[in-house]
């Protein structure tokens, strides 16, 4: 195979984020958009000026066999019925994270992607953002010897203020306030992005202690806080959400701004900004006591995305396993859930122990 046919399953908010990869990929094709909303596909197309097959029912892409592979955008409910009927219909499938609701859920899955055709694989765009790979070279380089602290903080802004290129639908947030439909809120839906990454850079967690804050609405959460120990090392991480709902936070996207350390034997790792672009500093910046280093790198958002559709693109083509596999994305969600499970019972939980 040497093109990818591809439909994009959901075509809500975050499809603004995870199309433009695809659609400027000559090796990859939109053939299909599918949504309940048959309005909302033709909108997107429309925006996009391509002329995909329009579909709103996922079962009806399924047995389309001019399509190889699906990336789904759905609400997290769905995803593990959505993704285990796509592997077992022979495509590729590509699915937002997190990977699903519980960790049964996700044991599913593992049994069907033994036997899939398919690749399979969690779309998690941070993996991909060039300050946070770079972060990862110049650990694995030693650039600041044994790491033995990781801080990612996240700033919660001003929901109000307007975003030109990026404006949430109400329907986007519905389903995440549902406490039927979904087991957690902030530090679940966005947490599985900061636990992702902490691994990547470090390796497993062992255990987790953290304090979740009850909001009325839980796609807040905050000010809350988890302070996780990583196997088999001497390094700690705390990953923590702070609220600043009276100030703006410039970005084009969401409002909420990340700022991630790495401390190491040798020095200190600064990635400034992810989500929001609240701070004037460069993207990347190392300090080894001498010197502090600059480094610039693409750091628009989106760049995530783009190279989570590359990779997928890349791996389709050459037969590789993606990153984000199932056994990744099911410690991502372990996590997520250890640290709802710890401040509810104020005591340390090992996520390896969720079922």
């Amino acid at each position: 195979m040497n093109r990818v046919r591809l439909a994009i399953v959901g075509c809500g908010t975050i499809f603004r984020l995870n199309a433009p990869g695809y659609l400027r990929d000559d090796r990859c094709e939109v053939v299909a958009l599918c949504d309940p909303v048959r309005e909302r596909a033709e909108a997107r197309a429309s925006e996009w000026r391509i002329s995909p097959k329009i579909y709103t029912r996922y079962e009806d892409v399924l047995d389309d066999p001019d399509i190889d592979a699906v990336e789904l955008l759905t609400p997290t409910h769905l995803h593990a019925n959505q993704i285990i009927a796509g592997l077992e219909a022979g495509k590729h499938i590509s699915c937002q994270k997190p990977i699903a609701t519980t960790v049964a859920e996700v044991d599913r899955i593992i049994e069907v992607a033994k036997k899939a055709k398919g690749l399979f694989r969690v779309t998690e765009n941070f993996l991909y953002y060039p300050p946070i790979v770079k972060a990862k070279e110049l650990l694995d380089s030693g650039e600041i010897g044994e790491p033995n602290l990781v801080r990612i903080r996240t700033v919660l802004g001003n929901d109000e203020v307007a975003r030109k290129d990026f404006t949430p639908t109400p329907e986007a947030m519905e389903w995440r306030r549902d406490t039927s439909l979904v087991p957690g809120g902030k530090l679940y839906d966005d947490g599985v992005h900061k636990y992702a990454t902490a691994m990547w850079w470090v390796g497993d967690f062992e255990s987790v202690y953290s304090v979740v804050t009850k909001t009325a609405d839980i796609t807040v959460q905050a000010p809350s806080a988890a302070m996780w120990k990583f196997k088999d090392r001497d390094a700690l991480c705390v990953i923590d959400y702070g609220l600043a709902n009276e100030m703006p936070v410039r970005g084009r996207y969401y409002p909420m701004d990340e700022f991630f350390e790495i401390v190491g034997s040798k020095g200190v790792i600064w990635v400034t900004r992810c989500t929001g672009e609240m701070l004037d500093l460069p993207p990347v910046m190392v300090h080894t006591g001498s010197e502090t280093r600059n480094i610039q790198v693409p750091m628009d958002w989106i760049e995530g995305f783009n190279g989570a559709a590359k990779n997928f693109i890349d791996c389709i083509i050459s037969g590789e396993q993606p990153m984000m596999d199932v056994h990744f994305a099911k410690k991502a969600l372990q996590a997520a859930l250890a640290v709802y499970q710890s401040s509810e019972t104020n005591m340390p939980v090992d996520p390896a122990t969720i079922r």
